[in-house]
């Protein structure tokens, strides 16, 4: 489905705040409602989200299933920001990662998990009853939990943006300092050896569970 660079511009984003948003949703709601710092960060991405969706056409707003209500409610209250974040957002994400599959940081989108549920008519294999001993043990977690999703997604942000800045002068903004092109080329690099050691952080604790 085409779309105009202004919608496109503006899709992308609010997925950019909705990975941050999905990521730290996924935690259970006390664990995180408890916690002020995760409140904000959570009210200021869906705020982020908000404003960027006032930037779709009417006609593309209108073409979508979403629930804007719930992002123009979060200044209700925390509920509501719980609201917007569990309910709203994946459905947001779903919706609009379509409209931008076709560029380069759609490789990086995390789509949300599909919970679907067991057919009431499929036959169920009885279960036995097993001893102690003879017990497995449980699996080991394959998936990123939802604060790991969190933070890959912000560390790829933090270098996505920081190498915009480099590359812009590089693409012909000459009329920065020399001082000025060096910071912001030590910038880039920070940004991206943060998100090297984030991954490999990430490798490392699942390869020892």
């Amino acid at each position: 489905m085409a779309i105009s660079d202004k919608d496109r511009e503006a899709v992308l984003e609010v997925l950019r705040n909705a990975q941050f948003v999905y990521g730290l949703s996924r935690y259970p709601k006390k664990q995180v409602l408890d916690d002020p710092a995760d409140v904000k960060a959570l009210r200021e991405r869906l705020e982020a989200m908000r404003a960027a969706a006032k930037g779709l056409s009417a006609a593309q707003r209108a073409k979508l299933d979403v629930p804007w209500a719930d992002l123009e409610a979060i200044d209700s209250g925390t509920e509501a920001v719980w609201k917007a974040a569990k309910r709203a957002t994946p459905k947001i994400i779903a919706e609009l990662t379509p409209l931008v599959r076709d560029e380069p940081e759609a490789a990086f989108l995390i789509a949300p998990i599909k919970r679907g549920r067991k057919s009431e008519i499929e036959p169920q294999e009885p279960k036995v009853k097993e001893s102690p001993k003879e017990k497995a043990k449980p699996a080991a977690q394959s998936g990123l939990t939802g604060k790991e999703i969190a933070g890959l997604e912000l560390v790829i942000q933090q270098r996505t943006a920081a190498d915009e800045t480099y590359f812009g002068w590089l693409r012909g903004n000459h009329g920065l300092p020399l001082t000025e092109w060096r910071r912001r080329r030590t910038q880039a690099e920070r940004a991206r050896r943060a998100e090297r050691l984030y991954v490999e952080k990430l490798f490392k604790s699942r390869s020892m569970k």
